[in-house]
């Protein structure tokens, strides 16, 4: 059983402010919302107590440091990926392999994760995704190339995929 226990600090970005909770075990959770409070019940439902420390967070916070000013981040911080779905969890870790300034359709991501035909059930998984943006889900798309997805916040994924390919041809 994971620890109950988790630790949260904010980080703020061109985008707005994220918060990110985790534990010894990786990175729990990223949110972006001006207050704790969603993430606070998210780990609440979880089980899980959080304490604000963002120096247990270190490795997240340089992540998201080094990508929003333009770097490519060679590691993607550690994940806990414990109590996720298996099928969730395969498909982050076929998000992870897209490369930085491109994308890939759901079809793609979910073959990738081993089921070639839950195109549909990725997309779901990657609306659930718990560790945006450091697991790519803004890199998926329709297979006809359309962004889609992402309701009142698709201006989100228009602007980190233009920030990539900007960051990527410079």
């Amino acid at each position: 059983m994971p620890p109950l226990h988790a630790y949260f600090g904010p980080f703020d970005s061109p985008i707005g402010r994220f918060w990110m909770a985790g534990g010894d075990s990786g990175l729990l959770l990223i949110t972006r919302a001006e207050t704790p409070d969603t993430l606070l019940a998210d780990l609440e439902r979880a089980g899980r107590s959080a304490f604000p420390d963002t120096t247990a967070l270190q490795e997240p916070i340089e992540w998201m440091r080094a990508y929003f000013a333009g770097e490519r981040p060679l590691a993607i911080p550690r994940l806990d990926l414990a109590g996720l779905p298996a099928f969730d969890a395969r498909v982050y870790r076929a998000a992870i392999d897209i490369p930085y300034g491109t994308s890939a359709s759901y079809g793609d991501v979910a073959a990738a994760a081993g089921s070639p035909r839950a195109a549909r059930a990725a997309g779901g998984a990657m609306s659930r995704c718990p560790f945006f943006p450091v697991v790519p889900c803004h890199r998926v798309i329709h297979a006809d190339g359309s962004i889609g997805g992402w309701g009142p916040d698709l201006w989100v994924k228009r602007w980190l995929l233009d920030h990539e390919r900007l960051a990527a041809t410079s």
